[in-house]
């Protein structure tokens, strides 16, 4: 296990830890979908602790009246080295982890655990 993959596991944690205990006692009112708490938790895994780490704030920055909200999913991430002119091209693995960026998931719904 490298340091970052244990980095990023322990913010995970933190963040799983507010999900289940602290967020169920506050009403619903994220107007983003996915919540910002599983946005984070996606942009870490899938893109480590300094670039999802960003990808968090600069969500949560974005949570207040001056954003209309709605379906903001992690972007994709691009590999310069598969890339094809079309841009369709897909591993089968980045593909299958990533199906729940496709629509919306059911609020209160995970896909997402700590390994």
């Amino acid at each position: 296990m490298s340091g970052r993959s244990a980095v990023v596991r322990a913010v995970v944690y933190v963040i799983q830890l507010y999900r289940h205990t602290i967020s169920p006692l506050r009403l619903p009112t994220c107007r983003f979908t996915p919540t910002c708490s599983q946005y984070a938790v996606d942009a870490l895994t899938e893109f480590g602790f300094f670039r999802g780490s960003w990808l968090a704030l600069i969500r949560l920055l974005k949570c207040g009246p001056w954003h209309r909200g709605g379906w903001d999913p992690i972007p994709e991430r691009t590999s310069h080295s598969d890339a094809t002119a079309d841009g369709a091209s897909c591993a089968a693995e980045v593909c299958d982890t990533a199906d729940h960026r496709v629509a919306p998931v059911q609020q209160g719904k995970s896909h997402t655990s700590v390994v």
